[in-house]
């Protein structure tokens, strides 16, 4: 099983059977697995933009109780899930997203859409932001972020 596919598989066992997203180039990883995962039990919703698979998370959330999940790929596909993430804080309910970022060799160097994620989130995400720079740290991430919902 590589990353990708660990990825959604733990999400399903915290109970996220689906997904709000866009694909891209920055999620390419994620892209790939979650044809697998539907297979699995996932539900993928393809929305024609971020910032409606942010919206559609939040009222996920708000509809249903439980945590909303959305995916967009890397710099502008990041920044697009501000206006429904902030919808999410403001109604106090529980949505994750997801995003990609540039590969860790061309952070820094002004590279093609490249953006400060931590920055970038840092208000509407304040209790929990994380990137995951190595395998070993996706487990651990994705439950410190879901013990913020329990």
């Amino acid at each position: 099983m590589n990353v990708s596919e660990f990825v959604w598989r733990r999400l399903r066992e915290w109970g996220l059977a689906r997904v709000y997203g866009y694909p891209g180039d920055g999620v390419g990883g994620l892209d790939v697995a979650l044809e697998a995962a539907l297979k699995e039990g996932t539900e993928f919703v393809q929305v024609r933009h971020e910032e409606m698979a942010a919206f559609m998370a939040s009222a996920h959330a708000k509809f249903t109780g439980q945590v909303g999940l959305c995916y967009a790929t890397s710099g502008p596909g990041a920044i697009h899930l501000l206006n429904g993430l902030y919808d999410a804080k403001l109604d106090h309910v529980g949505v994750v997203a997801i995003v990609g970022q540039q590969m860790r060799s061309a952070i820094g160097a002004a590279y093609q859409q490249e953006v400060d994620l931590q920055a970038l989130f840092k208000d509407v995400a304040s209790e929990f932001v994380a990137t995951a720079s190595v395998p070993a740290q996706v487990r651990h991430l994705i439950d410190a972020d879901f013990s913020h919902f329990v």
